[in-house]
């Protein structure tokens, strides 16, 4: 289980808080909460399925002292539905409370708040939202942490999620990934030095059983990093351009600790002349956002 503790120093933004209320984001993978206790905002976080329980047990031990349930994200309604009938209880649509917390952790980290953005959410999926005038979902990609982790476990179903991370990091993703550069003669002037870089096919060096028997895991989990974070990225830079949107920000679970999926698309983001923005602590926007709501 993952805890973070703010102390919230500005009497504004502690007076936007009530010590009675808790929000929990319940997705697919994690779950998170967070509630405001004596001048601090603490935040919980650990995986939905094995650990579940903790969610109940927070909610039986503190129901006498919480006065409302605030309930968010896909894997919320079945609180949500068991506790309405002891507590004031609300379910809040996810994208509302996912900005809501980001603005707050603007304001918090950056003291502004948050400016017309395109928000791209890294979770077991992946979600993109416009946030220019009005809020609009404007869809997303089923590329995000589930996929990842689906695809470790196929190769080690020992390897956790940090784990998989920290490998990464030490991986060099050309052992598997085909450059453009591996394709045309260094002679060829058809292409430019920028674009020889550019991945042409991901895991396009994997050609017989010789390649999987021998795979370095590293190598692996960083190609598949890249090819999620170049893909997203990309789709997430043609919204930008066709909205006008000059900065994306970053946030959700699988960003966590990722500096391999993080310098991508600040790369992909700086080719296409856009802003990448990454708010600490945003895995927890979601329920914070329900707290404000």
């Amino acid at each position: 289980m993952q805890e973070i503790i703010l102390k919230l120093e500005n009497k504004n933004i502690k007076s936007k808080f009530s010590s009675q209320i808790v929000a929990l984001d319940i997705g697919q993978t994690l779950t998170k909460t967070a509630y405001y206790d004596q001048g601090v905002l603490r935040l919980q976080m650990f995986p939905t399925r094995p650990e579940f329980n903790k969610v109940v047990k927070l909610l039986e031990e503190n129901k006498d002292h919480f006065i409302e349930l605030r309930f968010t994200g896909g894997k919320a309604f079945s609180l949500y539905k068991k506790y309405s009938n002891q507590l004031k209880s609300v379910l809040i649509n996810e994208f509302e409370a996912n900005v809501k917390g980001l603005d707050f952790l603007s304001f918090l980290n950056k003291n502004r708040t948050l400016s017309p953005s395109l928000i791209v959410t890294f979770g077991t999926g992946t979600s993109i939202v416009l946030f220019h005038q009005k809020l609009e979902h404007l869809g997303g990609s089923a590329m995000g942490g589930a996929f990842f982790m689906g695809l470790v476990k196929i190769i080690s179903h020992e390897i956790t999620f940090e784990d998989a991370i920290n490998l990464a990091s030490k991986g060099n993703r050309y052992n598997f990934d085909l450059k453009v550069s591996d394709i045309y003669s260094p002679e060829d002037d058809r292409v430019s030095n920028l674009f020889r870089e550019y991945t042409a096919a991901s895991l396009g060096k994997i050609d017989d059983s010789s390649s999987i028997k021998s795979l370095n895991k590293a190598d692996f989990f960083n190609s598949i990093i890249c090819l999620i974070g170049e893909n997203i990225g990309t789709i997430a830079n043609l919204y930008a351009e066709m909205f006008d949107i000059h900065q994306i920000l970053f946030s959700g679970g699988f960003l966590i600790n990722n500096e391999v999926l993080k310098n991508i698309l600040k790369l992909i983001c700086r080719f296409n002349k856009r802003r990448a923005l990454f708010l600490e602590n945003s895995q927890f926007s979601g329920a914070i956002g329900a707290l404000l709501i």
